[in-house]
């Protein structure tokens, strides 16, 4: 192989890294640094700051100017937050790459991550994004691990989340979305990011997933921080999450894309996991939602019984919930 030519190649390939900060001013220098260090020079940046409160937007912008970057770097600053969907859709409206990242202010890039996401996807044009592995470090404990299980050749020792997985990401979290490199065209063919959510990635996975394959790199492409802070954390916040509404909407949106038996039973299993969760952290409404349209997707068992009777009672296990998800 002319890894020359391949390298020439690539360089012809933008991509646009689309950083979203938010209140992340003891991360967002070092996801602005692992931008920077990447061994593929073909990109962009547009730095957003999604209305911060503390001193992100200081940092960001004292940052950009020690490193000459002040014209080069495309910055939108947001008076106040607004929803975080809408914000990625006008920031992917700046871009011109041809494949496109979504960055969070509290993440980030190792070395080689856009080098490798380039290639696999330039292998498999048919592809509508790259995922790979992460490193999941949890802040607290002070412990690292991976989205993937490791071989000793650091590649995922089992199932790889390439091809047609579309009843797979129905089911569970089958792949490592902070990881994941999009191709622009078809990212704003299918309308980028619904902002009637609260959060991005289970619908847009499923949306891309149903029409397109996907494609993987072994790779560990970012070192992905699990903290009290984070976004992410509010999935199932007790009595009040916003999230796992926008979760009952995909699911919603499943029921019209599903085609086959084994895709609605996807979608039992997902609404069953979702239930249990919103039952745990006393989110019973939301729940009660999930139950039903796990009952009309097909779902029986003694355990959906089970489900279905702590949802009547609003048995309230919250506290033993949180002691164990801080745990």
């Amino acid at each position: 192989m002319d890894f020359g030519a391949l390298d020439s190649m690539m360089e012809k390939k933008l991509v646009s890294i689309i950083c979203i900060c938010y209140n992340q001013e003891d991360y967002i220098l070092a996801a602005l640094e692992s931008v920077f260090k990447q061994s593929y020079e073909a990109f962009e940046l547009i730095m957003v700051d999604n209305g911060s409160t503390d001193s992100s937007q200081e940092k960001i912008q004292v940052w950009l100017q020690e490193n000459g970057l002040i014209e080069e770097v495309k910055t939108v600053f947001y008076p106040n937050s607004i929803n975080y969907c809408k914000v990625f859709n006008q920031a992917l409206e700046l871009t011109k790459g041809e494949f496109v990242i979504d960055l969070s202010g509290d993440d980030v890039l190792y070395p080689e991550h856009l080098e490798a996401s380039v290639m696999a996807l330039q292998n498999s044009p048919q592809s509508a994004l790259c995922s790979s592995n992460a490193v999941l470090y949890h802040e607290e404990k002070g412990k690292n691990n991976y989205f993937f299980p490791l071989s000793n050749k650091q590649v995922p020792a089992d199932w790889e989340p390439k091809g047609d997985i579309y009843k797979e990401v129905v089911r569970n979290y089958c792949l490592c979305t902070p990881t994941m490199v999009f191709r622009s065209a078809i990212l704003r063919q299918e309308g980028g990011y619904d902002d009637r959510l609260v959060y991005e990635d289970f619908d847009i996975i499923v949306r891309l997933a149903r029409k397109y394959s996907f494609t993987f790199s072994p790779h560990i492409g970012v070192k992905k921080r699990i903290h009290s802070r984070a976004f992410a954390q509010q999935q199932y916040k007790v009595r009040k999450s916003e999230m796992l509404w926008s979760t009952y909407r995909v699911c919603q949106k499943i029921v019209q894309l599903n085609q086959s038996e084994v895709e609605r039973g996807a979608l039992v299993s997902r609404c069953k996991y979702e239930a249990k969760h919103a039952l745990s952290s006393a989110n019973f409404e939301v729940a009660k939602c999930l139950l039903q349209l796990a009952d009309e997707s097909g779902a029986k068992g003694f355990g959906f019984i089970l489900l279905k009777a702590w949802a009547f009672l609003k048995l309230d296990l919250s506290f033993f919930y949180r002691l164990y998800a801080g745990s």
